[in-house]
């Protein structure tokens, strides 16, 4: 064996053979300094991927937070009442009075008793009878849509079978459904049902 050899095996007796890769590295300094390179760009990248997936996880809960407020704050939330218009009150001015005041002004008594009265077509609501029919048995009615005619105060075939046009028009313009009461044949389906109860 050769004097470097029975020196490089003397070290490498000696020293654990962690240290030794270490040594290995500092002898040789592109293969320490591509090492260091690698190193640093894994510990890099490993940061950044942490800092990606905590900002993409705080965006994600922010959009839940404010999808939550959002949709406890829209059932309860209503149109507003429209306010009543400003009205301008000019009076000549005397002594006690200022010149113009800006006064809210009251909503007529008549307006109030229009909105009471139901609008021109809608069905006569009816109180719920003891046995109310099953309007499901007419058929373009599903459950859904017999809940809303009950809303509405309709709940006999006999109802559906009296219902007048103008009656009729409200009631398909109310639900949106351009013409399928009449295609369905409701006030004909509910009088053959009246007809066998």
């Amino acid at each position: 064996m050769s004097k470097s050899q029975e020196t490089t095996t003397a070290y490498d007796a000696a020293m654990p053979q962690e240290i030794a890769g270490a040594i290995n590295l500092m002898a040789h300094p592109f293969a320490g300094a591509a090492a260091m390179g690698a190193l640093g760009l894994g510990l890099a990248g490993q940061a950044i991927g942490m800092w990606l997936g905590a900002m993409a996880g705080a965006a994600e809960a922010s959009q839940r937070l404010m999808q939550g407020l959002s949709d406890e704050a829209a059932p309860a939330s209503r149109p507003a009442a429209k306010p009543a218009p400003l009205k301008l009150v000019v009076s000549r001015p005397t002594q006690d009075r200022k010149p113009a005041t800006i006064a809210k002004a009251k909503a007529p008594a008549r307006k109030v008793a229009q909105t009471a009265k139901a609008p021109a077509g809608k069905p006569a609501p009816m109180t719920k009878p003891a046995q109310p029919d099953d309007l499901k048995a007419i058929g373009g009615i599903g459950p859904k849509l017999e809940k809303v005619l009950n809303e509405l105060g309709i709940w006999t075939y006999g109802q559906v079978a009296a219902l007048q046009p103008a009656e009729l028009a409200w009631l398909d313009d109310h639900l949106g459904f351009a013409g399928r009461i009449g295609r369905d044949d409701w006030v004909g389906q509910a009088k053959a049902l009246s007809a066998d109860a």
